[in-house]
Order: C-alpha cells, then sequence, then structure tokens
C-alpha cells in the first residue's frame, strides 16, 4: 500500500511560514530549494516532530506572491474550500498541550478547544500565516 509523504500548499510569505510551523506543530526544515521554474518558487520541506517520514511542503512562487496575499486575505476562508492539515493526538494531554503551544506561539484560533461530540472527539484548530488550517484532534471515532 502507498504511504502518504507530504502535504504541500501555496505560501505568500516562506520566511513567515517557516517559523510558524518550527513553533506550532513543532516541526523543522529538512530540506529547501530554490526553483528554476517560470514562477521563481522557493520551496521548504518541513517534518512534524514525531512524523518521521512525513513533510509539509510550502511552496512561494516569488512572481505571484502578492496574488497569493490578496487571496488569501480577502477570500473567506468558508469560500475557499475546507481543506486542512489534521494531527490525531493520543491523549487529552497531548491534545490540551498543542493548545498551549499554539496559543503560547500567538497562532490564530479558529476553533476553540471544543468537544463535539462522540463521533468527532475534541477539536482545536488554528490557521497559518496564509490562513490554511491546522487541527488537532483528540478521541475521534470514526467507522
Amino acid at each position: 500500500m502507498p504511504i502518504c509523504t507530504h502535504v504541500a500548499f501555496r505560501v505568500h510569505d516562506l520566511e513567515k511560514t517557516i517559523r510558524f510551523y518550527e513553533q506550532v506543530l513543532p516541526g523543522k526544515v529538512i530540506a529547501r530549494r530554490h526553483g528554476r521554474d517560470f514562477w521563481r518558487s522557493e520551496i521548504a520541506w518541513i517534518e512534524p516532530q514525531g512524523h518521521q517520514g512525513f513533510t509539509l511542503v510550502a511552496i512561494q512562487p516569488t512572481r505571484v506572491r502578492w496574488l497569493l496575499w490578496l487571496f488569501h486575505t480577502f477570500v473567506p476562508r468558508q469560500t475557499r474550500s475546507y481543506e486542512h492539515m489534521g494531527f490525531a493526538c493520543a491523549t487529552k494531554d497531548e491534545f490540551f498541550d498543542r493548545v498551549r503551544v499554539a496559543q503560547r506561539s500567538g497562532a490564530r484560533v479558529l476553533v476553540p478547544p471544543t468537544w463535539v461530540d462522540e463521533q468527532v472527539g475534541h477539536v482545536f484548530e488554528v490557521v497559518d500565516p496564509d490562513r490554511n488550517s491546522v487541527e488537532w484532534t483528540f478521541d475521534q471515532r470514526f467507522g
């Protein structure tokens, strides 16, 4: 069975995005590249702590980064889509540790720590500098 190794998304400020994910996940940059494509893309691979072999790939298309800033600033997130990265916590303590880390880093909270129901469990969601959503859950029960 194939293994999911990465999720890629476009960002308008690569350095700000790296700082966000280094603090909030926490994660570390394991590779960087200056693309030779038409868009002059700057790319960073960020590995979340405890997820060896999986990376978040942040791509900054330098020639049109201003356009991404406009899009992410003025188009409401719910209108764009509901894509997000989700991380399941093994314990309730781990879940609330993630909440504290995100709050200390100044991350913008989209959904505060919330008990939804028996199936969804606990949910906490923040947005990165480009308003991409990162979600932590505990005690989700599907299937």
